[in-house]
């Protein structure tokens, strides 16, 4: 294989020039292999260059946000289109059914001697009655005694027997409308231990107490007890409220008093009494017990504070009733004294 040949078949693509440079080479020693390398250099060179594009300068892709995906809006449920509410009949009311009411428990049955009644919460008093009626209310003084007695006619005062015990003469202290009083000296007339009453004589212008009778069947009323105990100021009496428990014929034959005071061997059977839950206190007695239209129905003269077996009681001050009161008025006044006198 000729040179020539195997450079047309090595640089197949440029054998046109090769073949014109092998030509004007003839006749003269040429360094063939240098001449065709200078030569597929110069046809190199003489294609044109090709201009190259500029490259585009990248643009620098520009970090995408991280948008957060929103959250898909929930698609709105139907709106249900509100049904026509059928109206109701109204339903017949059930007849009501009656509360059974506990079944109480029966209160042991009391033995009958004396009535043992609690006592009431106290009520307000009337102001008017009690500014009124103090000043029938009178303060009495035995020598160191001190009781309480009131206007019962012009002239004329009642107390208690006990309270004028052992003297002819007592100081009788008036009460006036500016809380003064006036004392003058009365004369007792006539007493009756039976019933705890005495009758004192003096000309005094205290207001006059009317009266009435109760009967056990008043039980209830509400009362006040007028008195001269140890706390009462000047002309004011101290005032005390409760209701009357029961009305009574004395059975007994003592009498007990807040005092300690026992009538031993006085015949009280028959006394018409008058049992209240008020209080009354030492210095009360022979003070009214009134009911609250300003009538008294009884003569404060003491409590019982024990029962015949020696157990306390309360709530039974006891006063002689005005039925009792009314049946030896009279006699009293004509100066009669004594210690059963009649038959009630």
């Amino acid at each position: 294989m000729s040179l020539s040949s195997l450079n047309i078949r090595r640089f197949m693509p440029f054998a046109v020039a090769i073949t014109v440079v092998a030509t004007f080479a003839c006749g003269s020693d040429i360094d063939l292999e240098g001449t065709i390398d200078v030569r597929v250099l110069q046809a190199l060179a003489a294609q044109p260059t090709v201009t190259p594009q500029p490259t585009s300068t990248p643009q620098p892709v520009p970090t995408p946000l991280t948008v957060p995906t929103p959250l898909p809006t929930p698609t709105p449920a139907p709106t249900v289109t509100p049904q026509p509410t059928a109206t109701l009949a109204p339903a017949p009311t059930p007849p009501s059914t009656a509360t059974p009411q506990p079944t109480s428990t029966p209160a042991p049955t009391a033995t009958p001697q004396e009535p043992f009644p609690p006592t009431s919460t106290p009520m307000a008093v009337p102001v008017d009655l009690y500014s009124e009626v103090r000043l029938s209310v009178v303060k009495i003084r035995n020598g160191s005694t001190t009781g309480s007695g009131w206007a019962i006619e012009d002239g004329w005062i009642i107390t208690n027997e006990h309270v004028i015990a052992g003297s002819g003469t007592v100081s009788v202290e008036v009460p006036n409308t500016n809380g003064g009083v006036e004392i003058l000296t009365g004369t007792v007339r006539g007493f009756d231990k039976k019933r705890d009453l005495a009758a004192i004589q003096v000309a005094h212008s205290a207001p006059i107490l009317p009266r009435r009778i109760i009967e056990a069947e008043d039980a209830g009323t509400a009362i006040i007890q007028l008195g001269y105990s140890v706390s009462s100021t000047g002309g004011f009496p101290v005032v005390h409220s409760g209701v009357v428990t029961t009305v009574i014929r004395h059975l007994g034959t003592v009498l007990v008093t807040s005092s300690q005071r026992a009538d031993e061997g006085n015949d009280t059977a028959g006394v018409g009494v008058v049992i209240f839950d008020a209080d009354a206190d030492p210095g009360d007695s022979g003070g009214p017990v009134l009911d609250l239209q300003g009538n008294v129905v009884g003569i404060t003269f003491g409590a019982v504070v024990f029962t015949s077996g020696g157990k306390r009681v309360i709530g039974q001050q006891q006063a002689t009733g005005v039925e009792s009161i009314d049946r030896v008025w009279t006699q009293l006044k004509n100066g009669t004294i004594t210690t059963s006198l009649g038959s009630d």
